[in-house]
């Protein structure tokens, strides 16, 4: 059998302890860091795929002056499209009568528009324009922001790419970009832009509250009942909850001064009240709509009319006094009082005997 020299052998062995000796050398170990670090980066970069942000961008999408925004408009390929006006104490919607927008909603948007940054464009051409939705005409939307010299900015929305995500393009700017809004973000109809707690009243303002033949009326205490009568106790929690819905009347949208509201001639409408600390009267009438299941709601002031949802009407409607009172047990009803006499003992065992229960006479 062959044997392997000892000399060759301890030469071996020395060069692999030299090569593992290399291996350690602190430019070897440098580089095998940086290589560990790149691929922990592509790790993260793929699992990020088309989730993660661009990190780099050219600047911002539309450049304007939020304080300079008095006006928004909404165009749309058709129809007329909501326009949005800033006077001294907030935005206000022209289209019906000047009404309240809600003031968040237009600041969220403004917010969006002012944060949408230049990434990578999707597309240049005129063709991906119109495939894409963005082009001049031919979109989902239109914003266009105006100032007091005129126009400050316009985006077109286009078709989404994704979940609260739409392509987007800035007039005079061929790219198109994906960006994180929505067409919920810039609703087409102008009582989608309303405040829905526009009709709400503080309660610490409000002395009296009528619907229908009852009336409440504001004490130290609490709300009270102002006719009870002898033996009738209202239930504290019933009177907070109608409180607590007269003074927080929700609308489902608003109807314009034109709009034909037939009223149904087979439910009698609901009247309601209240009146403030400041001595106004505000009036409400609630009718139902010959044509809808909802109901219409005229409010004495305010120009404009409101449409409340079926159930909150007749939620309202459905108001009795019998359903604010606490239930009484007629005196008939109530059970005699027991008593108790000692039983006598038994004969011989001295040992006195249990008590019985007895009905008083």
């Amino acid at each position: 059998m062959a044997t392997r020299s000892p000399t060759r052998l301890g030469t071996q062995n020395g060069s692999i302890v030299a090569d593992w000796r290399s291996l350690l050398s602190p430019t070897v170990m440098v580089l095998g860091a940086l290589l560990l670090l790149q691929l922990v980066a592509a790790l993260i970069l793929g699992l990020g795929g088309k989730d993660m942000e661009p990190t780099g961008t050219q600047g911002p999408l539309l450049a304007f002056d939020r304080d300079q925004v008095t006006g928004i408009r909404i165009h749309v390929p058709k129809g007329e499209g909501v326009l949005l006006a800033k006077i001294d104490d907030g935005w206000v919607i022209p289209a019906l009568d000047g009404l309240r927008a809600a003031q968040s909603k237009v600041s969220d948007l403004l917010s969006k528009l002012g944060e949408l940054e230049k990434g990578l464009p999707v597309a240049t051409s005129e063709a991906a324009q119109k495939r894409f939705k963005v082009a001049d005409h031919n979109f989902e939307r239109k914003l266009t922001l105006e100032g007091g010299n005129g126009t400050l900015a316009t985006l077109y929305l286009g078709d989404s790419p994704g979940f609260r995500r739409l392509f987007v393009r800035a007039d005079g700017d061929d790219a198109v970009y994906e960006a994180q809004i929505g067409l919920f973000d810039a609703p087409d109809k102008p009582d989608a832009w309303s405040d829905r707690t526009l009709l709400y009243l503080n309660k610490d303002n409000v002395q009296e509250l009528t619907i229908g033949e009852l009336t409440l009326e504001r004490k130290d205490d609490g709300w009270r009942i102002t006719d009870l009568t002898a033996g009738e106790q209202q239930d504290p929690d019933a009177v907070e909850d109608l409180t607590r819905m007269l003074t927080s009347i929700d609308f489902v949208g608003v109807l314009g001064a034109d709009t034909e509201s037939a009223i149904s001639q087979e439910v009698p409408p609901l009247k309601i009240g209240a009146v403030l600390t400041s001595g106004e009267t505000i009036g409400y009438r609630i009718a139902k709509l010959e044509q809808d299941n909802d109901y219409l709601l005229e409010v004495s002031n305010r120009p404009q009319r409101f449409k409340l949802a079926a159930y909150a009407a007749e939620e309202l409607t459905g108001i009795g006094r019998a359903s604010l009172l606490q239930e009484t047990v007629p005196a008939a009803e109530i059970p005699p009082l027991e008593t108790t006499q000692p039983v006598p003992s038994e004969p011989g065992t001295g040992t006195p005997g249990q008590t019985a229960p007895q009905r008083e006479p």
